[in-house]
């Protein structure tokens, strides 16, 4: 019950984050661009504009934000949303290249805030969805409708009205009557 309420909870500090970063990449690109830059340059990529990178994170941030807070596929967007924000970790707030002090600890803060967020990420990844857990719970269920059937067939027979049937099947118990 708690990760029906915990995973869109969780998402929405990605979610804000996202669109904050579609609709004005230009801060946050430039918080970035001393740790991307070197990096594209380095890799050889011309022609990419770090608000280009910052946009396309902002716009997959949303997409696999929006897919946890369902809880639709929540190991997979929790993975993708832990891969982005380990590069916001790493770019987003380089607290190591800054020379005034007061920055630095500012910038160290958000930075740890960004590392917090990965270690939740990383356990809406791992959390529930078992499929030990829905294998139990599936066989669980067949018992009970097999039982269901049972009883009924045998206050059917005991009436002496109709004939009841039950039977197994790979979808489950199917329940078949006849008249005497």
């Amino acid at each position: 019950m708690l990760r029906v309420i915990a995973r869109p909870l969780l998402a929405t500090w990605f979610v804000y984050g996202g669109v904050q970063s579609v609709l004005e990449p230009e801060k946050r690109a430039e918080r970035a661009a001393p740790v991307i830059e070197p990096a594209l340059a380095e890799a050889g990529v011309e022609g990419v504009k770090t608000t280009d990178i910052v946009k396309a994170h902002g716009a997959a941030t949303i997409v696999a934000a929006s897919v946890l807070a369902l809880s639709r596929t929540p190991r997979t967007a929790g993975l993708v949303l832990a891969g982005l924000t380990a590069a916001t970790v790493a770019a987003g707030r380089p607290f190591w290249l800054e020379t005034d002090e007061e920055k630095k600890e500012e910038q160290m803060e958000f930075f740890l805030r960004n590392v917090s967020l990965l270690g939740g990420t990383l356990l809406a990844a791992t959390a529930g969805h078992n499929p030990k857990r829905k294998a139990r719970a599936k066989v669980k269920k067949e018992k009970a409708q097999v039982k269901k059937d049972k009883a009924a067939a045998k206050s059917a027979k005991s009436s002496g009205k109709a004939t009841v049937e039950a039977k197994k099947t790979r979808r489950g118990a199917v329940v078949s009557a006849s008249k005497k």
